[in-house]
C-alpha cells in the first residue's frame, strides 16, 4: 500500500514497524518519494487488514495521512518486518 501525506521526518516508518510486530505480519516499509511511504505486509488476510486499519488509525504525532491506497501484490516471503531505505537508494540512484 502507499500512504501519502506528512509521513517523513515524523517516525512514521518506525511506528509502522512497531505496529507490525504486534500483529506478527511480515514485510517492509520504505520511503518511495516526497511525502510517500510504501508498506508491504504479508500474513493472513484478516490480520493484514487489522494491521492496516491500525496503521491508518494511529499515525505518530506530527504525521498526517492525506491518501492511502492498497493493492494485492505477489507474496515475497519476507522474513520479519523491516524498515528499508528510500526506494531511490535501493535501486542505486
Amino acid at each position: 500500500m502507499q500512504i501519502r501525506g506528512l509521513v517523513q521526518g515524523v517516525f512514521f516508518r518506525d511506528t509502522v514497524r512497531r505496529i507490525a510486530a504486534r500483529y506478527e505480519v511480515h514485510g517492509f516499509v520504505r520511503n518511495v518519494g516526497t511525502n510517500v511511504v510504501e508498506i508491504e505486509a504479508e500474513g493472513a488476510p484478516n490480520v493484514v487488514n487489522a494491521f492496516i486499519a491500525d496503521v491508518l488509525a494511529h499515525p505518530p504525532p506530527g504525521a498526517r495521512i492525506d491518501d492511502a491506497r492498497s493493492k494485492a501484490v505477489a507474496v515475497l516471503d519476507e522474513a520479519g518486518f523491516s524498515v528499508k531505505g528510500d526506494l531511490h537508494q535501493s535501486i542505486g540512484e
